[in-house]
């Protein structure tokens, strides 16, 4: 199954007016205009300041389309794309529709979801919505993060095909429900405890959640 991409964007770290002050961030994100190089690290050219942001299990961060428009009451002037700082743009991939685990192919790699993005305060201060992490996360409209299983090149107009749909289904929704609003759900950890493409960072986390639960 194919899904289509708005845009595919990178970004470099610069200085931003946040509120009343600058800070280097890389949130703003510009679309790719050539083959792009995607490694374990993510897309060739795209920075990260914080620790937190980047690594193998976040390679890529993917935000849908449809869910811009839980945002419209708060954010005036919505882009159409990186709408929060997210690389990939994409229409259908909502929080109830990707799972953990699930595989894809995006050019010549294929990325595999590892976690959801957590919201930032960076974000916020862009928006000038005080408090949309809070929001985001209540709505569990995060967003997710990817691993890169095969490097190679990604073009802009490519777009993100379905590979393996993760057998356990464990939804950016589940996903989201054990992070911000359910934390000790019993049935839900069990569910993300069967996830062999769960981060050693949340299996560890949902294990001892379970067993303080015992």
């Amino acid at each position: 199954m194919n899904y289509d991409i708005l845009k595919i964007c990178t970004g470099k770290v610069e200085k931003v007016m946040l509120g009343d002050k600058f800070k280097k961030t890389a949130v703003n994100k510009y679309p790719i205009t050539e083959a792009t190089y995607l490694s374990k690290l993510g897309f060739a050219g795209d920075e990260h300041e914080y620790k937190g942001h980047g690594g193998v299990n976040k390679a890529v961060c993917l935000y849908d389309k449809l869910d811009y428009s839980l945002w419209t009451d708060y954010i005036q002037d919505m882009p159409d794309y990186a709408m929060f700082g997210e690389n990939i743009t994409t229409v259908g991939l909502t929080k109830d529709q990707i799972a953990i685990g699930d595989i894809f192919r995006l050019g010549d790699t294929l990325i595999q979801v590892t976690e959801g993005r957590g919201p930032c305060n960076t974000i916020a201060q862009k928006h000038q919505v005080p408090q949309l992490v809070k929001l985001m996360s209540a709505s569990h409209a995060t967003g997710c993060y990817f691993r890169v299983l095969e490097e190679g090149v990604v073009q802009p107009d490519s777009q993100l095909e379905l590979i393996h749909r993760h057998p356990v289904q464990f939804t950016l929704d589940d996903f989201n429900t054990l992070i911000y609003t359910d934390q000790r759900n019993q049935i839900l950890i069990q569910k993300a405890l069967k996830v062999d493409a769960l981060s050693e960072e949340h299996r560890l986390k949902f294990e001892k959640r379970l067993k303080n639960n015992d």
